[in-house]
């Protein structure tokens, strides 16, 4: 008998995302707990009363560009989706869990936080890699495949970390290269 580890189930685990970047959206963007709007959220991640704790990574994809959308209409798609992102790094660091992973985050600089883009964003997931590769001097290469979220939402999230660091004027661009997969250039 092969042991467990070496086991596979013939259906995988859903993909999911957990509460904590769901919160950060709602306190990035001020979202009250009572209002029509995270009512819908509620409803769009497949609760009923409350968000559940964690949330199938397609629904989240349809609060992401539901939040993009209501509260930034008047940006094309991929600008409102960047500025979710960048809200949902805000959000979080007013989170208890931001407050502490993040408080020496200007004191990290932004080698070491694009060294640990993989382990932060694989944090609030169950799928996909991400991998980084340094191209020179304040630019690297990062990979992420598997995973179906938008690339503008993670531009917002990297861009937004990077100004936390102290990176004056970060450079990030994007390109899908499957349907799962893309690649992030980060310059600073």
């Amino acid at each position: 008998m092969a042991p467990a580890a070496a086991v596979s189930s013939p259906h995988p685990a859903p993909r999911r995302m957990r509460y904590a970047p769901l919160e950060a959206l709602l306190r990035g963007l001020d979202i009250s707990e009572r209002s029509a709007e995270m009512r819908e959220i509620i409803q769009l991640c497949g609760g009923t009363d409350y968000a559940p704790s964690e949330i199938a990574v397609e629904r989240f994809a349809e609060v992401l560009h539901y939040l993009a959308r209501q509260r930034f209409a008047t940006l094309p798609v991929a600008e409102g989706l960047f500025q979710v992102g960048a809200c949902l790094f805000e959000g979080y660091r007013k989170t208890l869990l931001g407050q502490i992973q993040l408080a020496a985050l200007h004191l990290l600089g932004p080698e070491r936080l694009v060294r640990k883009i993989p382990e932060f964003v694989g944090r609030s997931s169950n799928f996909g890699t991400r991998t980084v590769t340094r191209i020179g001097p304040n630019h690297w290469r990062v990979d992420f495949k598997g995973v179906p979220l938008p690339g503008d939402y993670y531009k917002g999230i990297l861009h937004a970390a990077l100004r936390a660091t102290g990176a004056q004027e970060p450079q990030t661009t994007w390109e899908q290269t499957g349907p799962e997969d893309m690649v992030f250039e980060v310059r600073w």
